[in-house]
């Protein structure tokens, strides 16, 4: 027996050392901390905007700081910067996991339907990686697509264009109380976009208007002309246009 008790000892021994050995690293473990991963609350989202509509751009981490941890932000595509503004960093309060920095619109700018585009990214080479701030590359990126948001009627007129855009343009009128109409909407020309149906959308509140599309050099709009949708539905069927010019007229009620 007190030989085979000294056969085994070495495997005992053996087991017995790598237990110790685990202990003791899990016990050095224990004193390294780990890193702070910071991120985009979200990687998208859409914001209808209104008068005074803001959104917060949230930045978040798992765990909190001793200290303020400032994440740098950065727009690497985006519309003209005339028609948002907000600070370009975030600021995570020491004992907090979240911070935010607070995006606004410059809603008389904005045009209804036409979606915008922001896209920001958190700095990684301006964390504060001494400190242990790291960048969670999951969710680096996030873009914010917004819109004014129409509160009355979604108006949409579609025109199509034949061969000569430039020639073509419309003018809306409101003619609810005066015959001779209200200027409501001018469009440009629609230069370069030829041979297809361009969509303005606008947004109207109740009333009688009236549509002239015109062709400045006088011949029509060969194969063309447009029609005008309210909420979806049809308010003016497709009307050609055979000479200078031509008139509808549609209710919102």
């Amino acid at each position: 027996m007190f030989l085979n008790y000294l056969k085994f000892k070495p495997a005992y021994l053996l087991v017995f050392t790598i237990l110790i050995a685990s202990c003791s690293d899990d016990d050095a473990l224990l004193g390294v901390d780990s890193p702070i991963a910071v991120s985009f609350d979200t990687d998208s989202k859409m914001v209808e905007v209104e008068e005074t509509t803001t959104y917060d751009v949230v930045v978040s981490t798992i765990k909190p700081s001793a200290s303020p941890i400032v994440v740098n932000l950065e727009v690497t595509s985006g519309p003209d910067s005339s028609l948002y503004s907000m600070t370009p960093s975030v600021t995570i309060a020491a004992g907090e996991t979240s911070g935010f920095s607070t995006l606004s619109f410059s809603h008389a700018l904005l045009d209804f339907g036409d979606e915008k585009k922001l896209v920001l990214d958190i700095s990684s080479d301006q964390l504060d990686t001494d400190a242990g701030v790291v960048l969670n590359e999951e969710r680096s990126s996030t873009e914010i697509t917004f819109v004014k948001k129409c509160t009355l009627n979604d108006v949409s007129v579609d025109i199509t264009t034949d061969d000569y855009p430039e020639e073509t343009f419309f003018v809306l009128f409101d003619v609810t109380t005066d015959p001779n109409g209200v200027l409501v909407y001018q469009s440009d020309t629609f230069d370069g976009l030829l041979e297809t149906t361009v969509e303005t959308k606008l947004c109207l509140g109740t009333g009688s208007y009236a549509i002239v599309v015109y062709d400045l050099y006088g011949d029509g709009i060969v194969d063309g002309g447009f029609t005008v949708s309210v909420n979806g539905a049809e308010a003016v069927e497709s009307t050609s246009v055979t000479g200078p010019n031509a008139v509808a007229f549609f209710d919102i009620e």
